[in-house]
């Protein structure tokens, strides 16, 4: 990953890599800040397959953190700038990195979880000002002479799932090259291209774009925190190219676009991943903000399996896509055999973009890694085109009646009432069926349908045992940090009031 960087200082020394709120910095100037970076670790003592940790978020200090660690060989650790103290210690009393690097606003809290846990082993470097609280200073801007082969670790990425404990997963150097040649094979990412980040940096759907941005030349626009107006008027600004986003993103920018007009043509590609764009968000977008939609299907874990893209749209817009280029998926039932074509099972993959196994933890890794492949928990099935459909989590899945049902084909037609903006569709207990159906709401501004009008259009469009048996209206859902609605979260809420009023 460090010689991506290192050829295009010299390929483009003046040409502007990255921006964010507090500066911005070219390619010649990237690599020399790295390189000295790089220099004071090694005189720390970090050596080759070390683990640094870094409490940075959407900064230029973060890109050089990453690129420093890989250019020795280093595993670096991003963690989430918004944990607090108890996330925070947990997570480094498991890692035990060696080095930790704090932007100024993390420090309380990790003083916080010095209370709790035993960090005596850390000694944080506390990014203060541009020389990281003189850290640099005096240091070589030249090469580091560290011999870093594909194999080396170079990063834990952290999963974000919405229970539990976050799982570490563990990307060599050769894995990171894969996700960016793949985001340059699979959607044209390249020297040409300006982008934006908007998302946590410290989740891996925008972490492989903005390193494969920094990787192949281009420049890379850093924002701290998503404000869709301030990502369309960046975007119109700066003739910006690429954008990543979740689907609660778009559909918030959407909202944007229905009172104001912003100029966005020069977006060749809006990267989706992290959940179902529901088909009239889709069109909405298409219209509204632009054409050039590449849906992904991805994990933390896995990597991208599967893209659709914009030439996918109108032929099979509910699809996931096909397969990306370096990857096999298979869909197999309970006994792990293939299942037909059109039959749903789970999805399971077979990559050079998934991680190596689960950093410090072997229990995790031999339970979702067999022969080979991993178990994405996911359901699905191929038609016979060769198209991937996902029909949600295993985990998601409502049993009603012996019936299994899949919220996501609820939630789909849910969200085409012009009166929603938002829903989830969860099982709840029911004495007759096991699980009922239930939908909850959230309306656009202004709109006053009730649960059974709710009901009645559902019924128009769906078979009857997939109808919610009930609707709740309400004025948020909960999300996990990367704007997935947290399901698990949503059924502790209502499971939770049902038993406050028995």
């Amino acid at each position: 990953m460090g010689d991506g960087l290192r050829r295009n200082a010299s390929k483009f020394p003046l040409k502007i890599a990255a921006k964010d709120r507090f500066r911005e910095t070219t390619y010649g100037d990237l690599n020399s800040r790295v390189n000295q970076l790089a220099h004071a670790l090694l005189s720390m003592g970090v050596g080759k397959g070390d683990a640094v940790a870094l409490s940075v978020g959407n900064r230029i200090e973060h890109l050089e953190i990453i690129f420093a660690t890989a250019k020795i060989g280093a595993l670096a650790i991003p963690l989430d700038v918004k944990w607090k103290s108890l996330e925070l210690g947990s997570v480094l009393a498991f890692f035990k990195p060696g080095v930790l690097i704090l932007q100024p606003d993390c420090v309380d809290q990790f003083e916080t979880a010095k209370t709790t846990q035993d960090l005596s082993f850390l000694e944080p470097i506390v990014i203060e000002d541009l020389s990281y609280g003189g850290l640099l200073k005096g240091q070589s801007s030249d090469e580091p002479a560290v011999e870093v082969d594909e194999d080396d670790p170079f990063a834990v990425l952290l999963t974000s799932g919405t229970t539990g404990f976050p799982k570490g997963c563990l990307s060599t150097q050769r894995t990171f090259v894969f996700h960016c040649i793949n985001n340059a094979i699979e959607k044209g990412l390249g020297v040409h291209d300006t982008a934006i980040l908007s998302s946590p940096i410290y989740f891996n759907a925008g972490r492989s774009f903005t390193l494969g941005t920094i990787y192949f030349g281009g420049t890379m626009i850093l924002h701290e925190r998503f404000d869709a107006e301030d990502v369309l008027k960046t975007v119109e600004r700066e003739k910006v190219t690429y954008i990543g986003a979740v689907p609660t993103m778009c559909e918030r920018m959407l909202r944007v676009l229905e009172s104001k007009k912003y100029d966005t043509r020069s977006l060749r590609c809006l990267a989706i991943t992290g959940g179902k764009v529901h088909p009239y968000v889709l069109e909405q977008l298409r219209k509204k903000l632009t054409p050039n939609i590449y849906r992904t299907y991805a994990s933390t874990d896995s990597g991208q399996m599967a893209i659709s893209k914009p030439s996918d749209m109108d032929y099979k817009p509910d699809a996931a896509g096909r397969p990306v280029w370096c990857v096999d998926l298979r869909i197999v039932d309970d006994g792990d055999r293939p299942v037909k074509v059109g039959e749903i099972g789970e999805i399971v993959c077979q990559s050079p973009l998934a991680t190596e196994g689960y950093y410090k933890n072997p229990e995790a890794t031999n339970a979702s890694f067999r022969d080979g492949w991993f178990y994405t928990g996911d359901l699905g099935y191929f038609d016979e085109e060769g198209y991937l459909f996902v029909a949600g989590r295993k985990k998601d899945m409502v049993k009603s009646g012996g019936i299994s049902i899949y919220p996501l084909e609820i939630e789909s037609v849910i969200y085409s009432h012009p009166d929603v903006l938002e829903a989830a569709v969860i099982g709840v207990p029911d004495a007759q069926w096991g699980e009922a159906v239930k939908a909850v709401l959230v309306l656009k501004p202004g709109s006053s349908i009730r649960g059974e009008e709710l009901i009645a259009f559902c019924k128009a469009r769906l078979a009857p045992y997939k109808v919610p048996k009930s609707v709740e209206i309400c004025d948020s859902l909960p999300h996990t940090e990367v704007g997935k609605v947290n399901k698990v979260k949503l059924k502790e809420i209502i499971l939770g009031q049902a038993e406050a009023s028995n």
